[in-house]
């Protein structure tokens, strides 16, 4: 009877702690944007919205289509994120870095593949791209699958991985000598993986921010003997996530040739229409004995998208074998992910049919990102990339960063080389340098009981082939 009552009790515990999840979700989408497509965004930090981006101008600015050579182009790159994560318990002065320890769940490979053609005022494109691919690997040891009350080690995974597939169809159109149009419909799959462990301090706090309903309105004190509730939804797939969804984005473009050597553009990216990420997974109570009571369940995470962004770029021919490029980017997280709605509903056992809603502030930023970038072809064969980019802002304020998940990636320094070889086929090479200032979390929060602190650093080589027929 008492292991009755302890497990209804739980069952109110629960739904909170999906929404920390949902935190995870975002970086990476915020990050591979940042870091361009194509080979030549790519070298240019993830700029070049006003520049000659070949066929991958299809997900940047579709009006571009029209500066590539007449005729068709098909592009292949696959990018390798190489993340190096530490975050740090201040209080016990414990680190935890990230691992290889699952099936494309770090190092993360990013392929994309697309065809472009361009006739005399009309262009073509489609493409698959990999949006993002991002995520930690902690392990079963660390202090993150330890509570802090009654110091538990659960053995319990912690882990995370987002993986952001775009299939857009673009067209161009030249509307006048001087200007460009053009627009894409992209199909997206958003897939998340969580596992990560919740203290029971945490969950208390959620429900006396009244961000709970449902059978969650009488917890506080439900459960004396809980030490902490562990969400685990990982599908250990190369691509899919333990929850998915699928819909609809798309962007428009535009270009404005001011001279010869100049050009302006305008780009905005919709936020997605996706389905409800669904998925089956488990969540797990810890008592402070380390005994586990599993509840088997269905999740759903309501109206996740990916955000609106707005893009102003010009890129200009300084002579004939060097350009220099300029972007200014926002991004609007806020709107998307101040919030976050989740519901779960058990499968089964005791608590079949029982379900449960929660509401999470994930405090997520608005972000401006200024990208700079250079050319140089010194003859018919090389050309040379380099370009950096820096976001003004922090992702995630600091009292929501969790040791659970990655910090943003502000910072970005790219160099990239290509070799034309018989006119037709391009090999190009490049690497990315990440890295971000160190966030602190204060602790005594929703998102950390510990005070803890979160650096990363990364390493992204890329190779690409290019073939125009």
């Amino acid at each position: 009877m008492k292991r009755i009552m302890r497990a209804a009790s739980i069952k109110k515990l629960l739904a909170p702690l999906i929404l920390a999840g949902a935190s995870t979700s975002n970086f990476a989408v915020e990050l591979g944007r940042i870091e361009g497509f194509g080979p030549v965004s790519r070298g240019f930090a993830g700029g070049g919205v006003a520049h000659a981006t070949g066929a991958a101008a299809i997900i940047l600015n579709p009006a571009e289509l029209l500066s590539n050579k007449p005729g068709h182009e098909f592009m292949v790159q696959v990018s390798e994120i190489q993340a190096a994560i530490d975050v740090r318990n201040e209080q016990t002065h414990e680190i935890v870095h990230t691992a290889n320890l699952g099936n494309n769940r770090g190092p993360y490979d990013l392929p994309e593949v697309a065809y472009s053609y361009r006739g005399d005022d009309w262009a073509f494109g489609a493409g698959i791209f990999a949006a993002a691919g991002f995520g930690i690997e902690y392990g079963r040891d660390s202090f993150l699958s330890t509570t802090t009350t009654g110091n538990v080690a659960t053995g319990l995974e912690s882990s995370g991985r987002l993986t952001a597939l775009r299939i857009p169809i673009a067209l161009a159109w030249q509307a006048r000598p001087t200007l460009r149009l053009g627009a894409a419909l992209d199909i997206v799959n958003l897939g998340l993986n969580i596992a990560t462990l919740y203290d029971a301090k945490q969950v208390r706090m959620l429900v006396q921010q009244d961000r709970a309903s449902g059978g969650l309105v009488t917890i506080v004190g439900a459960l004396p003997t809980l030490a902490g509730v562990h969400l685990d939804f990982v599908n250990d797939h190369p691509i899919a996530g333990g929850l998915s969804g699928w819909g609809i984005g798309g962007r428009v473009g535009a270009s404005w040739q001011v001279s010869p050597q100049t050009s302006l553009a305008l780009a905005y990216e919709f936020e997605t229409q996706l389905t409800d990420l669904r998925g089956k997974g488990r969540l797990t109570a810890v008592d402070i004995l380390n005994n586990h009571i599993p509840v088997d369940g269905l999740g759903r995470f309501e109206d996740m998208q990916l955000p609106a962004a707005f893009v102003v770029g010009v890129s200009h021919q300084a002579s004939t074998s060097v350009a220099v490029i300029a972007d200014l980017r926002r991004t609007y997280w806020r709107k998307m992910l101040g919030d976050a709605r989740f519901s779960y509903r058990a499968e089964g056992g005791l608590f079949d049919g029982q379900e449960m809603n929660a509401l999470l502030a994930l405090g997520f930023n608005n972000i401006t990102s200024l990208t700079l970038g250079a050319q140089w072809s010194p003859n018919d064969r090389w050309t040379f990339r380099s370009g950096a980019s820096h976001a003004v802002q922090q992702l995630v304020k600091d009292n929501n960063f969790s040791g659970a998940f990655p910090t943003l990636t502000r910072n970005h320094l790219v160099v990239n080389a290509s070799y034309l070889w018989q006119s037709q086929y391009e090999f190009t090479f490049g690497c990315t340098y990440a890295w971000t200032p160190p966030v602190h979390n204060p602790g005594n929060n929703t998102a950390s009981i510990p005070p803890i602190k979160g650096r990363n650093h990364q390493i992204t080589p890329v190779i690409s082939y290019r073939l125009a027929f």
